[in-house]
């Protein structure tokens, strides 16, 4: 699959409406392409639905949507392109486990995140598990907006008057409440009755468990058979999640899909003993307490809502006794014995070994054996695939990358694999395309030459010391210097010279190089030749055709002369001047942020010949220069999200907006997103300082607006305020009212509790 300006790297999804594929783009880094199944886009009418309404989409920018960047067709394609996100779906995150408050935080991200879209008219209309994701730093995306709602048949938003928008936001919010609804149950709220028959979509909803019931009236809101008692706009959800956790007590656990684990009993039996003041008791010690301790731990684990029933399963009752130190962990023995056999089985997948060891870890999460394991693995599989690359089965390498991208998205080498398997993948291709250029004896034919010495020296850029394009190369090498040389003695000095070039550009230093210039130098015109050849490229330098057009360049006289005599010092330093010439614009180039032309420079570069070296140099500098971009990019985005959070100048040195903008403007002195949020972070701390003195919070007060002149000292309206409110300050220590001199500037200097907003 292609689409322009964007490399496709793989596919990472797949379904009955579309397939999704991670991508590059020069400016944007790594995005996700959403390309729209072919029967589904060949539909016209969905076709302009999809344009539509993905269109108006591509306006919402919101820390808690997934940022469409473009919509548009290539071909039959029809694809949307939007941010990249690491961090897996909800139904992942689920799996693995999320804390009740970042289940709640979630919801109201997510609440938020349609409170936006819906003011500006547009609606998501399937909101799902699937369609949650989760950035690297843990925060929830809502993503596919414009795309879903392509599907219906219904006119676009913009058309379909108050009363559809209307309805639309309430499909959203029932949407939401589904999702919230099965985070905390792990089913449906209205699923079939046990007699098979379907209470309807506002039957009354079961009662929720006991931990649950500070839930009761949002679940209620979600729900309710009357339009007037639900909710009425998503900014009332996350106002009432917020209500709840303010004035209740929450449990202080983990949601998870998958079964609950040993682990999870330990730590509930680590909560019993934490609470008898034990925490840190030897495990001789818990057995000597096990008259009461254990059944304590029983019922911890009751209260959590573990199923407890150890006449029916004897297994669970022995893992309580291990975990008040009576028994050796049954689980940990079963699971390590499993991963040890998966580890020797030579035949074994990483998938399953991998979640074996994880299986031990969740017990022991230090095991020395699983982590060992799980590292050894890692090298093997990437082992494996360099072996099956070398080897040339790109089936098994294939196999094997997949496999460890799966177990392993994050992997560091996983792109530079990937990249590595695209590589010889191409580097077939044109072994087979050229073969079939050179069957039948089109050797001779010049034009046909030329293309497979330009093919065969792709290869060995994609793979290096390829064999198959070494032979061939030296074997049209060998062929054009001896043609090169029976054009000498018959005096074609012109048809030598062109042949010889033709030899050089396929191996300079080919069997019996040395043997054909020395026919071609005893031609008595030789010398004439070269230097007209000399002149000729002295005045296209002068022109600035140093590498373009193609077929008639500086460079590519240089090259012809140093074809028949390679120490021509003019010739040497003629190629030399150009290309640092060609360095140069590339310098500029890239100082000026034009990617994509510097791009092309280093492309017509290793066409030119030039020289290797330079182009390994231009594309050294090339990627280094698109990581710099992806990275000022990634620092923004942190910055942006921490900002959102209100992490301005905390929790730590590191990890604050503030610290991420500084090092974007290190890479990118003018970036004009990092000033943007630097003056939002300062205008951020300044209303806290104002808002914390107003309350009589004056220290605290003092602090912020110091913080806030820390990122933008320029602004003379904040130092004056700083001087009013210091002497206020000063007048009450003296007075009394306040606490000492000592205990202010303490607090002033930053010695409060941590945190940005009180």
């Amino acid at each position: 699959m292609q689409i322009p300006g964007y490399r496709i790297q793989r596919r990472i999804a797949h379904g009955d409406f579309a397939s999704v594929y991670l991508a590059y783009h020069p400016m944007r880094g790594a995005v996700a392409v959403k390309a729209i199944s072919p029967a589904v886009a060949a539909d016209a009418a969905f076709r302009e639905r999809f344009l539509e309404a993905a269109g108006r989409a591509r306006a919402l920018v919101n820390p808690g949507i997934v940022r469409l960047h473009d919509v548009g067709t290539h071909g039959t394609m029809l694809y949307a392109v939007m941010d990249y996100l690491r961090g897996g779906d909800l139904n992942r995150n689920l799996a693995v486990g999320l804390h009740l408050q970042n289940v709640l935080q979630v919801t109201k991200q997510l609440a938020l995140a349609l409170d936006h879209a819906h003011r500006k008219g547009i609606h998501h209309l399937g909101v799902t598990p699937g369609n949650v994701l989760f950035n690297t730093q843990g925060a929830a995306l809502l993503s596919d907006f414009g795309t879903t709602s392509a599907l219906l048949s219904r006119p676009s938003d913009s058309t379909a008057g108050e009363q559809g928008a209307a309805a639309d936001a309430q499909t959203d919010l029932y949407d939401l409440g589904v999702v919230f609804y099965r985070m905390l149950t792990g089913r449906m709220p209205f699923e079939e009755q046990p007699n098979g028959q379907h209470g309807g979509r506002h039957r009354p909803l079961p009662p929720l468990a006991l931990q649950w019931a500070p839930f009761q009236d949002v679940v209620r809101s979600f729900f309710a058979h009357s339009p007037d008692d639900r909710f009425q706009s998503a900014a009332q959800v996350a106002a009432a999640l917020d209500a709840v956790r303010s004035r209740s007590p929450l449990p202080d656990v983990a949601i998870k899909t998958q079964a609950v684990t040993v682990a999870e009993i330990d730590a509930a039996v680590v909560a019993v003993d934490d609470a008898r003041g034990e925490g840190s008791a030897s495990r001789e010690r818990r057995r000597w307490a096990v008259a009461w301790g254990l059944p304590l731990a029983l019922a911890a684990l009751v209260a959590g809502g573990v199923a407890w029933q150890a006449h029916r399963n004897p297994a669970t009752f022995e893992r309580a006794l291990a975990a008040v130190g009576l028994a050796e962990h049954p689980d940990v023995v079963v699971a390590w014995r499993e991963a040890e056999f998966l580890r020797q089985d030579p035949e074994h997948r990483l998938a399953p070994l991998v979640q074996a060891c994880r299986d031990v870890l969740a017990l022991v999460p230090e095991h020395q054996g699983a982590l060992a394991a799980i590292a050894d693995a890692v090298v093997r599989w990437k082992t494996a695939v360099r072996g099956a690359l070398a080897e040339g089965d790109m089936d098994q390498a294939a196999a094997r990358l997949n496999e460890l991208g799966a177990v392993f998205p994050e992997e560091p080498e996983l792109g530079a694999l990937f990249e590595a398997l695209n590589d010889h993948r191409q580097a077939l291709r044109l072994l087979a395309d050229t073969a079939l250029l050179l069957a039948g004896g089109r050797l001779s034919h010049a034009p046909s030459a030329d293309l497979a010495i330009a093919n065969y020296r792709e290869t060995l850029r994609l793979v290096p010391n390829n064999p198959e394009a070494t032979a061939a190369l030296d074997a049209i090498a060998a062929h054009y210097g001896a043609v090169a040389a029976n054009a000498a003695r018959a005096g074609d000095l012109q048809g030598a010279m062109d042949n010889m070039e033709r030899a050089t550009a396929a191996n300079p230093e080919f069997a019996g190089a040395e043997a054909v210039r020395t026919t071609l130098s005893e031609a008595e015109a030789l010398y004439a030749e070269i230097n007209a050849l000399l002149n000729e490229a002295a005045e296209l330098r002068e022109r600035g055709a140093l590498i373009d057009p193609p077929d008639h360049n500086a460079a590519a006289l240089y090259r012809r002369v140093l074809a028949t005599q390679p120490d021509d010092v003019v010739a040497v330093q003629g190629l030399a001047e150009v290309a640092t010439q060609v360095r140069a614009d590339f310098g500029v180039l890239l100082e000026q942020g034009d990617l994509e032309a510097a791009h092309a420079l280093v492309e017509r570069t290793a066409a030119s010949g030039i020289g290797d070296d330079l182009v390994m140099e231009m594309n050294a500098r090339y990627d280094g220069e698109l990581n710099r971009v992806e990275t000022v990019k990634q620092l923004v985005t942190e910055a942006d999200a921490l900002c959102a959070q209100g992490y301005i100048t905390g929790p730590s040195l590191e990890e604050n907006c503030v610290a991420k903008l500084r090092e974007a403007q290190r890479l990118d002195p003018g970036n004009a997103d990092a000033v943007r949020l630097l003056s939002v972070s300062a205008t951020q701390l300044e209303a806290v300082a104002r808002e914390a003195f107003q309350v009589g919070m004056k220290a605290e007060g003092l602090r912020y607006l110091d913080l806030a002149l820390t990122i933008t000292p320029g602004i003379s309206r904040w130092r004056e305020r700083r001087e009013r409110w210091q002497a206020e300050i000063d007048r009450e220590v003296s007075a009394g009212s306040l606490p000492s001199v000592a205990a202010t500037a303490a607090i002033a200097a930053g010695r409060a509790p941590p945190g940005d907003v009180p």
